[in-house]
C-alpha cells in the first residue's frame, strides 16, 4: 500500500483542502504571479499550502480516494490512517520533523505549536509546466553618457559640404527679392487687370455671350406692402411704349380677348397696382392675357428705370383708393404692391 504521503500529494492537485482525521487539514490557497525587484527572479502563478489543526473532522475524501487507488475498503483505508497519525504525532512529540513528501514538513515550534513549512512543488494545473527563473538587469547608462557617446560617434563635418552651404544661402538671397518683385508689382499695377483667366492666353479678349433665359416674373424680390403704404418708384413717361398686340403667340389662345396696352400719360394717375415686370415684352402680353381670361383689368403701362416691362392691374388717382383695390386684388394675387410715380 502507498504511502498517505502519496495519496495527500495526489488530492491537492484536484482539490483546494485534503483533511487528515484527527490530525489536521491541509489548505491550497491561489498565489499570483511575482517579480522580486532585487533578486530579478520570476515566480509563475501557484498554490500555496498551509497546515491547519483545526480541520481534523473526517469529511471521507481521503479514505474514499485510498479506497479506490488500492482496491481497498474503507474500514482498512481508516486504519492505514489512523497508524500514519498515530507516528506523526509519536515523532512530533519526541522534537522530530514529520516530512510529508511533495508537500511539505510539519514541526513543534518552542511553544509546542505545530508549524508548516510547504515544499517547492506547484499545484495550480493552469501552470504546468512553468518555473521560477531568473533574468539579470538590464544596464543601461545615464542620459549624460549617452550624449556624450552620440556627439564622439559623430564625424567633423567636411570643408566641402560647409562651402556647399554657403553657396546655397548666397543664391537664396540673391533669388528672394527677385522673387518678391515678380509679385508685388503685378499686384500694385494694371497688369492683370484685363487677362482672361478661362482662357491660357493672357493678352485675348474673348466676349463671351450668356444664352438667353426665360423670363419670370420679378415679383418675389419685391416688398410687400402694408395698408396705407405707398412704395415709390420711377418711371419715365418718356420711355413708354405704345406697342400693338402680336398676331401670333404660342401662349394665346385664338379666341382670347385682346390684350390691353396702355400709355399713362395722364399725371391724374399717380398710384398703380403692379404685379409684375418683365424684361421680355411678349412674356408681359401673356402675363397680362393670363390675368384678362381670370376677368381681372390688367395692362402693360410702360417701362420702369431699369428697362422692364411693368404690368398692371389698376391706376388711380388717389392712394386711398388704391389701397382699397389693392386689398381686394391681393386674393387672386398676392404678389401684388403698390407704387406712385
Amino acid at each position: 500500500m502507498q504511502k498517505v504521503d502519496k495519496h495527500i500529494s495526489d488530492l491537492l492537485y484536484e482539490h483546494d483542502c485534503v483533511i487528515v482525521p484527527d490530525f489536521g487539514g491541509f489548505v491550497a490557497n491561489y498565489a499570483s504571479a511575482k517579480i522580486h525587484p532585487a533578486q530579478h527572479t520570476f515566480t509563475p502563478p501557484s498554490k500555496k499550502i498551509v497546515f491547519n489543526k483545526n480541520l481534523n473532522n473526517n469529511d471521507g475524501l481521503l479514505a474514499n480516494h485510498i479506497v479506490k487507488s488500492e482496491n481497498s475498503n474503507y474500514p482498512e483505508a481508516l486504519k492505514y490512517i489512523n497508524h500514519f497519525v498515530e507516528n506523526a504525532n509519536t515523532q512530533l512529540r519526541k522534537g522530530a520533523k514529520v516530512k510529508i513528501d511533495e508537500v511539505g514538513t510539519l514541526y513543534l515550534d518552542v511553544e509546542r505549536n505545530i508549524q508548516f513549512e510547504p515544499s517547492s512543488t506547484n499545484y495550480l494545473l493552469a501552470a504546468f509546466g512553468l518555473s521560477q527563473f531568473q533574468s539579470p538587469a538590464i544596464k543601461r547608462d545615464n542620459i549624460g553618457k549617452r550624449i556624450e557617446k552620440e556627439f564622439k560617434d559623430r564625424g567633423a563635418i567636411p570643408s566641402e559640404k560647409k562651402k556647399l552651404n554657403i553657396k546655397k544661402y548666397v543664391a537664396l538671397a540673391i533669388a528672394a527679392p527677385l522673387i518678391f518683385g515678380l509679385i508685388w508689382i503685378p499686384l500694385k499695377t494694371d497688369l492683370l487687370k484685363n487677362i482672361n483667366y478661362s482662357s491660357l492666353n493672357p493678352f485675348a479678349h474673348k466676349e463671351i455671350r450668356l444664352p438667353e433665359v426665360k423670363d419670370v416674373p420679378k415679383t418675389t424680390t419685391l416688398p410687400m406692402v402694408k395698408k396705407d403704404t405707398v412704395v415709390k418708384s420711377t418711371i419715365n413717361t418718356a420711355d413708354l411704349v405704345k406697342t400693338e398686340q402680336p398676331t401670333s403667340v404660342e401662349s394665346v389662345k385664338a379666341d382670347t380677348t385682346a390684350v390691353i396696352k396702355e400709355n399713362k400719360t395722364n399725371l391724374d394717375y399717380k398710384f398703380h397696382i403692379v404685379v409684375g415686370c418683365f424684361q421680355i415684352e411678349n412674356n408681359a402680353i401673356n402675363f397680362v392675357t393670363t390675368l384678362q381670361q381670370q376677368n381681372i383689368t390688367a395692362s402693360i403701362i410702360g417701362k420702369n428705370n431699369k428697362g422692364l416691362f411693368v404690368v398692371s392691374c389698376g391706376d388711380f388717382a388717389t392712394n386711398k383708393e388704391a389701397v382699397k383695390e389693392l386689398e381686394s386684388l391681393r386674393k387672386l394675387q398676392p404678389n401684388a404692391w403698390l407704387y406712385k410715380n
